[in-house]
């Protein structure tokens, strides 16, 4: 019973609390559906290091384009465009010290699905936050949840 307590309490331990949302900002009112899509990055409104931008990028193709059950293959069939509107790393060290009580990491991902033709068919924020976790949780968690959020919705209103 002790070795189940202990290795319950290392598991939470270890892992980075982290949580995600979606919210659609403009829904999808269009039939489009394709097999494949782009990735683009917009202005993002709020400064983000070329480190975040890069894991960002390298997520969204990883969610969007690998793997057997991959939405889309690469190509010019929807054009995914994302910027940032909001990113706080918080302080890592202060989770690390203070656990889900402070230095909490947010981010605000806002994405638009547009057709080959220039239409966004739907606009959607995909938000992540990080509270705490093994040496104080990594911000890409955060990043990791919005993304998720927004291909599953990509993979649901888009994909044929």
């Amino acid at each position: 019973m002790k070795k189940v307590l202990f290795a319950s309490a290392l598991a939470l331990a270890l892992s980075a609390c982290a949580s995600g949302a979606l919210t659609v900002e403009t829904p999808n009112a269009s039939d489009y559906r394709t097999d494949t899509a782009t990735i683009v990055h917009d202005n993002s409104r709020v400064e983000v290091d070329e480190n975040n931008l890069t894991y960002t990028e390298e997520k969204l193709a990883k969610e969007l384009f690998e793997g057997e059950d991959a939405p889309f293959a690469k190509g010019d069939g929807l054009t995914i465009r994302y910027r940032y509107v909001g990113f706080d790393e918080g302080s890592r060290a202060a989770r690390y010290l203070l656990g889900p009580f402070a230095g909490g990491s947010k981010i605000h991902l806002e994405v638009d699905f547009v057709s080959p033709e220039g239409e966004v068919l739907a606009t959607v924020r995909g938000e992540g936050s990080v509270s705490g976790g093994f040496m104080g949780g990594s911000n890409k968690s955060g990043i990791d949840k919005a993304i998720k959020e927004v291909a599953e919705y990509a993979a649901k209103e888009f994909a044929q």
